[in-house]
């Protein structure tokens, strides 16, 4: 599976713009001038407490550290339903966020969404977006959790070494994380995303490594248990203490994951799982389960989500879309039977270690 990323990173590095995909490709009326998808590596993280001054400060500490690395390739920031002015800016011509963060009411939502790209419409590798709840709607417990969304390019993880794990722990300690995920993706334009669902569906179809949907919609998906359940494992997964007891505590885990391919990070109210070196790919037409996420996949099952409804809208002239039985079938994709267990970590033993040059030093 390592050679596969490698041979990602090479084709990468001869030919930048070789996985960034047009706009609405797949659309009967495509496709359009635009950047409709962007490969990247990408963190997600749930929190709670958007609506409050002290998270939202940990969330402008979150921007700045990410932003010291961006900067240079961030173009544009959408905001949703500012209190005042335009909802897209040139970057260039922004206020700090912590100042258009400490201007909002706790019944203001907290919504920014920056990112690269010629065109706002432009999917890019480098995003950062967070999405908040608004006060009433945080007190009334039932409108999910708060989104944070980080991405860098897939050559920078490969070419800079733990700055992708050290941000994804830094921001779960930050923001008290529920839970979250991270690994390869494919990032949608922020504001035509419905026409280029198609196109994240048949990458998924090629390859179980990268994430699909949106974020902040699964942020939203009580009735399928975000307050309380993951979406799935990741390259890094961040579970909260509460869920370690569901799997049986840490000694379990350790366990289940041996330290010589998983390392784990505390953030403080939980822990980072981190599965390997490197992020995969998982090419299904070589290796649809690699032992690396399997493992992890079942040792959390307990608190994995096993139906989400759908991830994207429905199909209007059969293009490929992931909801219903297909969008169920996603979050399974790494599943085996209790009886196979013992095969792949009989199997693990062939998969890349984890070395200290792709640790963070203060593991558990």
């Amino acid at each position: 599976m390592e050679k596969d990323v490698d041979n990602t990173v090479t084709l990468l590095r001869a030919n930048p713009e070789a996985l960034f995909l047009p706009g609405a490709m797949l659309m009967k009326y495509g496709p359009e001038d635009y950047v409709g998808g962007a490969f990247c590596v990408r963190g997600t993280l749930y929190f709670d407490g958007s609506h409050t001054a002290e998270v939202r400060s940990r969330i402008c500490t979150c921007f700045e550290s990410y932003e010291s690395i961006a900067k240079d390739h961030l173009a544009w920031l959408w905001r949703d339903e500012p209190p005042s002015g335009p909802d897209l800016l040139a970057y260039a011509k922004t206020k700090p966020m912590r100042s258009m963060i400490e201007s909002l009411r706790p019944n203001d939502v907290a919504a920014f969404a920056y990112t690269g790209g010629k065109k706002p419409e432009d999917a890019s590798p480098w995003t950062f977006q967070v999405s908040g709840l608004r006060e009433w709607q945080a007190k009334m417990g039932t409108w999910g959790l708060a989104t944070l969304t980080f991405s860098f390019p897939a050559l920078f993880v490969e070419e800079n070494p733990l700055v992708f794990q050290n941000l994804f722990v830094e921001f779960a300690k930050n923001l008290k994380a529920v839970h979250g995920f991270g690994g390869f993706a494919f990032n949608l334009s922020l504001v035509r995303r419905e026409p280029n669902e198609a196109s994240e569906a048949l990458m998924a179809g090629k390859m179980n490594g990268i994430d699909v949907g949106s974020p902040v919609i699964i942020g939203g998906r009580v009735k399928y248990g975000i307050l309380d359940k993951i979406k799935t494992v990741g390259w890094l997964t961040a579970i909260n203490h509460k869920m370690i007891e569901k799997v049986g505590g840490l000694a379990t885990l350790n366990s289940e994951l041996p330290m010589n391919w998983f390392a784990k990070y505390d953030y403080g109210t939980g822990i980072v799982i981190q599965s390997g070196p490197k992020p995969e790919i998982v090419p299904v037409e070589l290796d649809s389960r690699p032992a690396i996420y399997v493992l992890p996949n079942m040792a959390l099952k307990d608190i994995r989500m096993t139906e989400i409804g759908g991830f994207h809208y429905g199909s209007k002239d059969g293009e490929p879309r992931l909801v219903g039985w297909a969008a169920d079938q996603w979050l399974k994709r790494f599943d085996i039977e209790e009886s196979e267990l013992l095969d792949y970590k009989t199997k693990l033993l062939d998969e890349p270690k984890l070395t200290p040059a792709t640790t963070l030093p203060d593991r558990l």
